[in-house]
């Protein structure tokens, strides 16, 4: 067996081994310097199109006149990237959106002042009201919660006035609240403990500014909502009958998870509602479903009487989820409006012993009179008929139990609300300011609308109307308010190129309602039709008349003559030998062109026969009707 000899090559010569050390660490420096130079050339010629509070700060200091140009163009080209990650025109689904980062994003362009915080929220508040309800979220949702109260607490509060895109922060920690109470009643906000914690000490001062939006009901309504839902997430107030067991299960299964972590998704039927959102959930599944029993379930809703307990949070979803329901069922809506006279009952009734009125009338808090006329004007707005947007607007007349009187508890006749001047505390400026914000919307968004041009109509001679009687300075203000709230957000889904105020989107309530409804019934109530696995069947044929079969000529009886020089050649290897393949491939080949041929000159002789009849029939038609006259 022969001994190969494998050359050995000193690539570093002959040195020692400390040298040879040293010399391989000078290599590896050399190597990462110009790694590192590659590195920084090429992430300074890419365009920094990602969001980072490096970028906020340069955008805040910026001075001269180019280099603020260049900002804010660097800024809009972000906001571009960004609508397309929050899916504007595909109602938050695809491949491309990603909303966790898009909404981080958005945060931080709020901080831009400007233009450029206009538009960041004005999407942001568009895409909270529409995208799905999603576990992934609740990192940068509680993101979201801390950044507004860090900036409504620092400085909104020292602001002399109130502005647009105040109004407009306010509403998104509205929306983003919302959100995290949905998960928090589905069981997964269990694991961000400190996130609850973080979110816990910037609560402690919102009740502080709580004074400055006393004039402005709309505007404290998101405040109350914030305060009241957040205490409830964050565990810091007492947990109520429905929420007891949700509580002691949170206390029994304690997990360390931190916000940046991912969580599994819990298994289904583990939130705990309480009765009323239950009833209110029950209702939505009726309608959306056409189930035949909607008129008894809602004989059955309890909600009058639990619109006034203290918690008042969740009485304030399930009018949320019966407004949805009241957008397509008028039954359902007609439920609602009965729960409005008890509203105008309280109101224009200042003496209930002299006026014989029965003593179950009860007391809304003031929070819910506000968010009744929110829903209605969403209703008049969203309504599925045009019979269900004109109740909602003027009403109809509704008898009352208590006072023996018929009502028409629409957005008309809550303005026209009044408390006697003898009464105290008087908070009858709560309804007609929520119906002037309402009615305003409503000729904010449907101005060009030719469509709707009668509800429109009827709303503007309603305030025009009420503009001239009304003397209180904070209801009259709420028309300005509901502008401000609405200048800005454009229609994504008809079309972004015409400029009419009737393609602007109301961001109240328009598609997170349908959304937390959907979430809330797959989650807490069992399915409507239960999932049976069936077989899977083959596909089957149709079963219509067969077409008649044509007679095909038997072609093979019929004998092929072959040229003679063919036969002669054909004979010769007859008696010889067997023709090779090639002989025979080609024979084959001219067999099957003689056929098709033949065949095509059948179909061309049926056709002309065909043309022939037709043209006789016409003939005879032509000259027959010539013979008549």
């Amino acid at each position: 067996m022969p001994i190969l000899k494998i050359p050995i090559v000193h690539r570093f010569g002959i040195v020692s081994q400390n040298d040879h050390v040293i010399l391989e660490a000078t290599l590896a420096k050399k190597t990462a310097e110009a790694l590192k130079g590659r590195y920084s050339t090429h992430a300074a010629k890419k365009p920094l199109f990602e969001v980072t509070e490096q970028f906020v700060q340069k955008f805040k200091c910026a001075e001269g006149k180019n280099e603020k140009k260049r900002m804010i163009d660097l800024a809009k080209k972000m906001l571009t990237r960004n609508k397309r990650k929050v899916g504007l025109s595909t109602l938050g689904s695809g491949d491309h959106v990603n909303l966790p980062v898009a909404w981080a994003e958005l945060a931080l362009l709020v901080q831009c002042k400007g233009k450029i915080q206009e538009e960041a929220l004005d999407i942001l508040l568009i895409s909270l009201d529409h995208a799905p309800l999603h576990p992934d979220q609740i990192p940068v949702l509680f993101f979201l919660a801390e950044s507004i109260l860090y900036w409504i607490c620092t400085d909104a509060v020292k602001q002399s006035y109130l502005y647009t895109c105040e109004v407009k922060i306010t509403k998104v920690g509205f929306i983003t609240f919302l959100r995290l109470f949905i998960f928090h009643l589905a069981g997964f906000i269990r694991p961000f403990e400190q996130c609850q914690c973080r979110l816990r000490n910037y609560l402690k001062g919102l009740p502080e500014c709580e004074p400055c939006y006393r004039s402005y009901p709309s505007v404290l309504l998101d405040i109350h909502f914030i305060i009241s839902s957040g205490e409830i997430i964050c565990g810091s107030q007492i947990p109520t009958e429905e929420h007891a067991h949700e509580s002691s299960v949170s206390n029994e299964e304690p997990n360390k998870n931190t916000c940046g972590q991912q969580i599994d998704e819990p298994t289904l039927k583990t939130c705990n509602i309480s009765p009323v959102l239950r009833e209110c959930l029950m209702v939505w599944i009726c309608v959306k479903h056409n189930i035949q029993i909607i008129d008894d379930v809602l004989k059955n809703l309890f909600l009058k009487e639990q619109l006034c307990k203290a918690n008042w949070i969740d009485s304030a979803l399930g009018l949320l989820l019966l407004g949805e329901s009241a957008k397509i069922n008028m039954a359902c809506l007609k439920a609602l409006k009965e729960l409005g006279i008890n509203l105008v009952t309280h109101f224009s009734v200042p003496n209930l012993k002299e006026e014989n009125v029965s003593p179950d009338i009860h007391v809304w808090p003031l929070q819910l009179n506000q968010l009744y006329c929110c829903i209605l004007g969403d209703i008049c707005l969203h309504g599925s008929t045009s019979e269900i947007q004109k109740a909602a607007l003027t009403g109809s007349e509704v008898p009352s139990k208590s006072t023996n009187k018929t009502y028409k508890p629409g957005l008309i006749e809550l303005l026209q609300i009044r408390l006697a001047a003898t009464a105290e505390d008087d908070h009858s400026w709560w309804v007609r300011y929520g119906a002037s914000y309402s009615l305003g919307k409503i000729c904010h968004l449907l101005y060009g609308d030719r469509s709707r041009e009668g509800i429109r109509n009827a709303a503007w001679k309603a305030l025009q109307k009420h503009q001239t009687v009304e003397q209180d300075t904070r209801v009259l203000a709420a028309i300005k308010v509901a502008e401000a709230e609405l200048n800005g957000p454009i229609n994504p889904f008809i079309n972004t190129n015409l400029k009419t105020s009737s393609l602007k989107q109301s961001v109240s309530f328009c598609t997170l309602g349908w959304r937390i409804a959907s979430v809330l019934s797959q989650l807490c109530l069992p399915p409507v039709v239960p999932y049976i696995p069936l077989p899977r069947l083959l596909p089957q044929r149709p079963t219509g008349p067969r077409p008649p079969l044509k007679r095909k000529e038997n072609v093979n009886k019929r004998l092929v003559r072959l040229p003679l020089s063919q036969e002669i050649m054909l004979a010769q290897a007859g008696k010889h030998s067997l023709p090779d393949f090639n002989t025979r491939t080609d024979f084959d080949l001219r067999r099957i062109v003689e056929d098709q041929w033949r065949k095509y000159l059948c179909n061309k002789l049926e056709e002309r026969e065909r043309d022939r009849q037709l043209q006789l029939q016409e003939n005879h038609q032509l000259y027959v009707e010539g013979r008549d006259i």
